[in-house]
């Protein structure tokens, strides 16, 4: 199998599919049964494969193998060509940093392209290999649009679970970690919703073309995923404003410790002030001082201030400056 083909199978129409030899690569885009052909767009051969292909578009083929996509739905020459977005599941990854998958579809014929491995399509070809697979091209496009869309909640579940957890620790305090967790959860949001957005209209678009190579029931699966990823949009968009709040709220918390703080500085300040001032004043050696005669009036000058200190402490507190 050249390095090219990730997956070339035959669906056989009943759910299961037989793989085929890199011999038995089409020159022509079929137009009788059903082939899916997997390709690694990181492979320079791939592209050249494909732009040998007839009747596929041109356009269609750089879309195959862009290093940037955003997803969409556009109907190009006798196709549909389909990109899409999936949560990366992979390994030591983050989630929101999303994976494409790349479809050009035909009644008979798949050409889809990745960067990054896709759990969605080892799944599907592992139905397909268990003959619990799709049953043609129209089922498999719904398949992996509900696939795709469906691994989406789990992780905006969590991310909704983390900012009530967030939430319900503010009153306790606020510590380095909470912060840089809300920094890290908002930035997840917003990594997310830059591919939902464009995401749920293109699957909006794919449910109302009249694609004749789709069945009811297929058309039906993909407008339920339009509507589970309607909502999600909608959750990023309450956790971003869940995001906001609880920064408003950390740095309101953040100012009124400060606040306190400064407060409690200026009344110390306004006790120590009086008491430095004389404290200053007995510190100058010039003649004609009072009390430098006397052996007691360095501790009657410590009473007076003790008095002092003690005195303004209590008409501040009288008049609830604290």
């Amino acid at each position: 199998m050249p390095d090219f083909i990730v997956h070339h199978l035959e669906l056989n129409g009943q759910g299961g599919a037989t793989a085929l030899s890199p011999l038995d690569l089409p020159t022509v885009v079929p137009e009788s049964g059903c082939r899916w052909i997997h390709l690694d767009c990181l492979e320079e051969a791939g592209f050249d494969w494909l732009s040998s292909l007839e009747g596929i578009p041109e356009t269609a083929v750089e879309a195959l193998f862009a290093e940037e996509t955003r997803p969409r739905a556009v109907r190009m020459g006798n196709g549909l060509l389909l990109t899409l977005r999936g949560v990366n599941l992979n390994p030591d990854s983050n989630p929101s940093d999303m994976v494409s998958l790349r479809l050009w579809v035909t009644p008979n014929f798949i050409v889809s392209s990745r960067r990054r491995r896709l759990l969605s399509v080892q799944d599907t070809v592992k139905n397909l290999v268990n003959n619990e697979g799709p049953l043609n091209t129209g089922d498999i496009v719904a398949t992996l649009t509900e696939t795709l869309t469906g691994r989406m909640a789990k992780i905006i579940h969590d991310l909704e679970d983390e900012l009530s957890d967030l939430e319900e620790s503010i009153g306790e305090g606020i510590e380095a970690d909470q912060r840089d967790s809300l920094v890290q959860r908002r930035l997840e949001t917003i990594r997310l919703r830059r591919f939902l957005v464009p995401q749920k209209e293109a699957i909006n678009k794919l449910a109302q073309e009249s694609l004749t190579w789709m069945t009811p029931d297929q058309t039906s699966q993909v407008h339920e995923a339009a509507n589970d990823i309607t909502r999600y949009v909608e959750g990023l968009e309450s956790l971003r404003e869940r995001c906001l709040l609880m920064q408003e709220e950390f740095a309101n918390l953040q100012g009124e410790k400060m606040n306190a703080r400064m407060y409690v500085l200026s009344i110390l300040s306004g006790i120590f002030m009086p008491l430095g001032f004389l404290t200053g004043l007995f510190g100058i050696n010039i003649g004609g001082m009072p009390g430098t005669d006397s052996g007691a009036a360095f501790w009657v000058f410590c009473v007076v201030l003790v008095a002092l200190g003690g005195g303004q402490f209590i008409l501040m507190r009288k008049s609830r400056w604290f």
